[in-house]
This record gives C-alpha cells, sequence and structure tokens, in this order.
C-alpha cells in the first residue's frame, strides 16, 4: 500500500475523530468521510483495472477480497455493540439501536436513516441527539453498496480502449453526479449511494489521469523530447501536493464552511494527492499518521460507540473515550484484524458464518431475555415508566371524546401529502371553529375543543406537513398546501380560526428590509385574505426550541446524572435571542382581527423556560419535539382564556 495513501486516510480518520469528539469546534471535520469515499474509488479502479472483469468469477472474487477485508471485524463490532447498548444504556435507547443495528447488519443503515429523516413522526430516530451507537455504519453502507456496483462499471469501462476515453468516461460521470447530489436535498443525498458515486469516481479520475500522464510521458520519451528546456519559473510536483494537502487542512477550521463549495473542493483535491503519487510531501510521509491509516477501519467502527455510550460534558469523559478508542482499536488491529486477513476462503467463510450466528443470537436474546432488562430503584423506574407511557405522541395516550364524522380530503390524497383532517360531529352552539397548521394542530386541537364544551355548530381541522397556516418556506409542498388551507376557509367560512404551528427556522432568517420582507408579505396577505371570511384569528407563538428525543434525554439523566437534571432547562434570553427575527416578524403582522397566544409563558419560571415538572417529573416535550399531555393540561388555562372570550363576543 502506498504511504501517501495511508497517510490520507489517516488524515481522514483524524478529522472524523476530531468532529466527533468535539463537534462544536471541527465543525467540518465530517470531511473525512468524503476523503474515504475518494480513497475508496481509486483503489477499487486500481484493483479491477489490474485484474480486469470479463467473466462471472470475476466479480465473485472482486467480491470475496471486499467483503474478506470488511465482514470479520465488521459483524464482531455489531453483535458486540448491541450488547453493550443493552448494558449500559437504558431500555428507552433500545427500540432504535435494535433498528439500526438490524439495517447494519443487512449493511444497509444508510437507507433506514434515509426513511427515518423524511417520516414526519420519526425524525428523532435520525437526529445527531438520539444515542445510537450505529448511526456512523451509514458509511459503511454507502461504501458496499458501492463495492456491488463498481465491478459492472468497469466492465463497461473496458470497452473504452484508451486511457484518455476512461478518463474523460469518468470525469464526465463524477461532474454530473456532484452536480446532481449538490442539487438535491441534502441530508437524502448525504445518504444515498447514487448520488455518493461522484467521490468514488473522483477516485477512478486520479487512477486514469495518472495512466494518461504516463502514456503521454512514454510519448515524449519515444520522441526523444527534452524535459529540461524549461522557463526557469516551474513549480514542482511536490510543491503543488503539498498545497492540495493544505487544502484538507480546512477541516481544521473552527466555523462552519458552506458545504456546497468545501465539500467538491475537499473531494478533488484528495483525488489530486492520490495522482501527485508524492513521495517528499512530508505530511504524506509521516509515519504517525501513516500508522494511523492502518488502523483507520477500527477506529472508525469502534469511536463512535465509545462516544454514545460513554462520553459526557466533562474533560475526563473525554480522555477516557479517546484513550479507550485507541486501546481497543490497536488491540483489535494486532490480534484480530491482522490475523483474519491471513485466512483462507475456507476459514474466512466459516468466522463469518459463525459472527452471523453470533449476531442472530444476540439479536434473539436482547429482544426475549429478561437478562438485558435494567434494574432501578423503584422511584426512578416510576419515573421512567411514567415518562415512557408519554410516548410516542399525544394522541395514542389521550384519545378524543368524539370520533371525525369526515377525514377524506381527496385533493391532498391526488397530491400525495402527508396531512390528518377532521371533521366532528355538530356540536350544541352556533359557532364554527377551524384549526389550520402542522402536526401542532393534532397536539394541541383536542385541548382547545374540550374548553368550548360543545358550544359550537361545525369544528374541523387539518395539518399538512410543513405547513404554517399563514405563511411558508422553501418546504417543497409549503405553497399548494397553503393554497388548499385558503381554500377551505374560503369554502366553509369558519367563525373562528387556529393558527398552531412549530415553525422552522426558516422564520427566523435576517430581516434585510421590513418594507419588503417577503415572509411577512406573505403573514399579511393570507391574513388579510382569512380576515374576509372569519370573526377571529388566533395565532400560536413560536415556542422555544426543543430538542429531538427530550424523553430519551431526560431519562438518560434522571437514570444516569440526577445531578444535572436542571441544566435541561432551557434559558430565556438564549431562547429570545434565537427568536428574535421570529417575533420581530410577528410584531410586524398587520391585522384587526387577531391574536397572537404564547403557550411559553406557561412554562417561563425564574428566567427558564422549564421542560419537565419537578414535582411529578413528567417531562414536557416529547421525543419529536411536541408538548406532552401534562404540558398541553398546563396550557389549559390560556385556552380557556381565549374560548370564554369566544363565546362572551362572538355571534354567529
Amino acid at each position: 500500500m502506498r504511504t501517501d495513501i495511508q497517510c490520507l486516510r489517516g488524515l481522514a480518520i483524524f478529522f472524523v475523530l476530531l468532529y466527533h469528539f468535539f463537534p462544536l469546534v471541527f465543525v467540518n471535520g465530517y470531511l473525512g468521510v468524503d476523503i474515504f469515499f475518494v480513497i475508496s474509488g481509486y483503489l477499487m479502479a486500481r484493483n479491477l483495472t489490474n485484474s480486469k472483469v470479463s467473466k462471472v468469477g470475476d466479480i465473485l472474487e472482486f467480491y470475496y477480497r471486499r467483503f474478506r477485508r470488511i465482514l470479520p471485524l465488521y459483524y464482531l463490532f455489531v453483535a458486540v455493540t448491541l450488547m453493550f447498548v443493552h448494558l449500559y444504556l437504558g431500555d428507552f435507547w433500545w427500540s432504535v439501536n435494535r433498528r439500526y443495528s438490524l439495517g447494519a447488519l443487512f449493511l444497509v443503515s444508510n437507507q433506514v436513516f434515509i426513511h427515518d429523516a423524511h417520516s414526519y413522526f420519526h425524525q428523532y430516530l435520525a437526529d445527531g441527539t438520539s444515542i445510537n451507537a450505529f448511526i456512523h455504519t451509514w458509511s459503511l453502507g454507502v461504501e458496499v453498496q458501492f463495492y456491488l456496483l463498481v465491478p459492472f462499471v468497469f466492465f463497461g469501462l473496458q470497452f473504452l480502449k484508451t486511457s484518455t476515453l476512461k478518463l474523460s468516461a469518468v470525469l464526465v460521470m463524477t461532474l454530473i453526479g456532484m452536480t446532481c447530489f449538490l442539487s438535491i436535498n441534502a441530508q437524502f443525498a448525504f445518504n444515498f449511494m447514487f448520488l455518493r458515486l461522484w467521490q468514488f469516481s473522483a477516485g477512478f479520475t486520479a487512477l486514469f489521469w495518472r495512466e494518461y500522464e504516463n502514456a503521454k510521458l512514454q510519448k515524449r520519451l519515444k520522441a526523444a523530447e527534452d524535459d529540461n528546456n524549461g522557463t526557469g519559473f516551474e513549480i514542482s510536483p511536490e510543491d503543488v501536493a503539498t498545497c492540495a494537502v493544505t487544502i484538507l487542512f480546512l477541516c481544521f477550521v473552527p466555523s462552519k464552511i458552506d458545504p456546497l463549495w468545501i465539500r467538491p473542493l475537499v473531494t478533488f483535491a484528495a483525488a489530486f494527492i492520490i495522482f501527485m503519487e508524492s513521495k517528499s510531501c512530508q505530511v504524506l510521509k509521516s509515519e504517525t499518521l501513516c500508522y494511523l491509516g492502518d488502523i483507520s477501519y477500527v477506529v472508525y467502527l469502534v469511536h463512535w460507540p465509545v462516544i454514545a455510550l460513554f462520553m459526557s460534558t466533562t474533560i475526563t469523559s473525554h480522555v477516557f473515550c479517546v484513550v479507550l478508542t485507541f486501546v481497543i482499536s490497536i488491540v483489535l488491529h494486532h490480534l484480530y484484524e491482522k490475523q483474519y486477513l491471513k485466512f483462507d476462503l475456507k476459514s474466512t467463510f466459516l468466522l463469518v458464518f459463525l459472527l452471523i450466528v453470533f449476531n442472530v443470537s444476540i439479536q434473539y436474546s436482547t429482544r426475549n431475555h429478561s437478562f438485558w432488562k435494567p434494574r432501578y430503584l423503584p422511584k426512578v423506574q416510576k419515573i421512567v415508566e411514567e415518562n415512557k407511557a408519554l410516548l410516542p405522541f399525544i394522541t395514542a395516550y389521550e384519545k378524543p371524546a368524539d370520533q371525525c364524522v369526515e377525514t377524506d380530503f381527496q385533493e391532498l390524497y391526488d397530491k400525495g401529502y402527508y396531512f390528518n383532517y377532521c371533521r366532528y360531529p355538530r356540536g350544541k352552539g352556533n359557532l364554527s371553529v377551524m384549526v389550520l397548521g402542522n402536526s401542532y394542530v393534532l397536539n394541541l386541537n383536542e385541548h382547545i375543543r374540550t374548553q368550548f364544551h360543545q358550544n359550537y355548530s361545525d369544528w374541523r381541522y387539518l395539518f399538512i406537513r410543513d405547513s404554517y397556516g399563514f405563511f411558508h418556506d422553501t418546504a417543497s409542498d409549503g405553497k399548494a398546501s397553503l393554497e388548499t388551507m385558503r381554500k377551505l376557509v374560503e369554502e366553509n367560512r369558519p367563525d373562528v380560526l387556529f393558527l398552531t404551528s412549530r415553525y422552522s427556522s426558516s422564520l427566523n432568517e435576517p430581516i434585510w428590509d421590513e418594507q419588503k420582507d417577503q415572509m411577512v408579505q406573505q403573514m399579511n396577505d393570507n391574513i388579510a385574505f382569512y380576515e374576509k371570511y372569519v370573526q377571529k384569528i388566533y395565532i400560536l407563538a413560536p415556542l422555544p426550541v426543543y430538542s429531538l428525543n427530550f424523553v430519551n434525554v431526560f431519562l438518560q439523566y434522571v437514570t444516569r446524572k440526577p445531578a444535572e437534571l436542571e441544566t435541561l432547562h432551557l434559558n430565556k434570553i438564549e431562547v429570545d435571542d434565537y427568536w428574535r427575527n421570529g417575533r420581530d416578524r410577528f410584531d410586524m403582522i398587520k391585522c384587526r382581527k387577531c391574536e397572537v397566544f404564547d403557550l411559553g409563558e406557561v412554562f417561563l419560571e425564574n428566567g427558564k423556560y422549564l421542560t419537565f415538572d419537578r414535582k411529578s417529573m413528567l417531562a414536557y416535550v416529547d421525543n419529536g419535539i411536541h408538548l406532552t399531555g401534562p404540558a398541553v393540561k398546563k396550557c389549559d388555562p390560556i385556552f380557556k382564556r381565549i374560548a370564554n372570550h369566544v363565546m362572551e363576543t362572538i355571534s354567529s
């Protein structure tokens, strides 16, 4: 193995480690994974170019070599990590780790991540706040899926007879792939193998560019050209390689750099370094980096479970986790990884088979045997069980008093929207009420409706994903869903309209011109439209930004760090500062019939927004950053005041 490539591997894993151990400082270290993809692309291209791909046996031989390298260590890691998850984490973290351990077992955890990240009520599973010891296996999933594809790519490239044609083909593949990657939803593209293919292809480019240059050199030698007739101003290849390595050091910059340009820059810099084949660049012949590159696969697999299971906010825990990562990695590398790579075909298959059996038995045991169940003190166990009962969402444990008499909304079905529509049975009054917004409609609707005590003639709600009821951001369905809500209001002309939404960070974008701010204009235009048909509009103010997976994090503190529980409450100054632009926009709303109601005030105490009840020890926020039943109950006085005011002042 080339020393410069091993040093490049060492740099890549070093960036990843810095990013995961110190995410608030080394915010660009995630690009180390991109460097790994480039290296893999180059190595696979070199192997397949040297061995040729002409028959099925060649493809199977390639697969065997790759899986022999990856699977014995990988399957050991999956089984042992799942065991430690059940030994060291509370059972409230088990479901997400079981889910992702299965994805890891089948090398498709990147696809599981994509599914969860785009599932409205399951986004918390894929969030960084989740203690998920398998989340980093997404990159192994991408790599293995690439390995399954790459022999067929090179089978096709063999029909191109010259290095010029091959270089042109992979360059086109790289540039088109990069354009697609940068143009598509970032979270989806990040985990999808076909959209990552351009980075592997950048590694192909390094190989075929080198072949192209070597062919040119041969032609010059045959033509007996004199290469010493330079102008005297020629930059040496080693200086160029050093500059390319320096570009990679942008990963150390402690402020976030726009991925739209830093990712391509680092990717192409890594490919260029491989192409240069530098032998004198000091960084690329470092023995320390070379050894770090040798153990990089083990380090990558080991470091994240160590962080997930053992790391806290203290310096001591950081040092402990760093040391433990390297101790485990070095031992595994020398006593296990290097040894199984010496196995023949039969021994390798037997080892992998035994590891699969081991994984299956661990998967079964952790799901069915009481041995793994954690034991808490009775008081702590009660807190755990009562908070787990608040999951997954308020509608699971607070059932509505009435069933919907109308739920069909064909227009939304036809458009494939994620929505929930309901019209309740006729009440005993004359008022008509409508509730519009995103999932906070489901979160708050029943408690609001209860305060009216059936004193309405018509009550209906509509929740549409990524909709806010009176403005939209860049979400794909935002504008169209807003049009649907406007039409619903126009057709039904409710007396009272509630706009209840959890707002995204787009509400908080800078206000460059108060007179021309497009979001404020949207708000005022849509509210003016609603005012033509309704008598009163109630708008939910921005709530504090809660953390995803809050119940699980809260229970983690209850069971492991009870002395630090108070740190989970939110500082009012920080919350107000975060929502400064959003609240300024709300202040610019022009509406004669509107009232903005703020639920945050009921949780405010001594400069903190409380996130749990100190007496009952029940969380106010669930894992999906919706309010729990106890939290919504705490808001009932506000809903009661609104309901009483409506019934006293509005006549239909």
